[in-house]
């Protein structure tokens, strides 16, 4: 009776240990056929990067009424090409919510109310400050002394196709800097 007793629990043990074996041999062939996997899909992706088709998505979120505007442009010339590090640091303080070579949504958090909207455009060959009536016509509100002429080009064409800033702090940091 022992020896049978011994015999089965041999037997057991053995057979535990042998699936234990081919469980491990089966994990580990799982295992580098997940990794050969991963490493196929590295090599089918294609960097995103933004270009000429890319929608730019601008969300701006006034902390004091707490409403979210959104405005959707074509991407400038000056940001096509840039992969989602480089256009972070090109927008510096701004949340990058998606990036696809299809459309970038970008987000910032301003205090102050929703209906401080400027855009800092082109006058006479000036930087000029506009504004959005409630009818939502672009009026202007003051012409510079700061010629475009006197800026980098890449500074220069951002202004001419129309830069959106909202609330007057972030205006007032803007103009200190074009006209320092």
């Amino acid at each position: 009776m022992r020896k049978a007793i011994a015999l089965a629990a041999l037997s057991s043990f053995l057979l535990c240990l042998l699936a234990g074996y081919y469980i491990s041999l089966w994990m580990g062939e799982r295992d580098k056929q997940m990794a050969a996997g991963a490493e196929s899909l590295d090599v089918l992706q294609t960097p995103k990067e933004i270009n000429a088709q890319t929608k730019m998505i601008y969300q701006y979120f006034y902390t004091s009424d707490r409403v979210t505007k959104e405005q959707i442009e074509p991407a400038p010339d000056f940001l096509q090409g840039l992969n989602l590090e480089q256009l972070k640091s090109v927008y510096n303080g701004w949340q990058v919510v998606l990036f696809s070579p299809e459309r970038v949504i970008l987000r910032c958090s301003i205090d102050g109310l929703s209906s401080e909207s400027f855009i800092l455009g082109e006058d006479e060959g000036y930087l000029a400050v506009f504004y959005e009536d409630g009818n939502k016509a672009v009026r202007l509100k003051e012409r510079t002394d700061v010629p475009l002429s006197a800026l980098p080009d890449g500074e220069a064409q951002q202004i001419r196709e129309g830069l959106r800033v909202t609330g007057e702090e972030n205006l007032a940091k803007l103009l200190a800097d074009y006209m320092s």
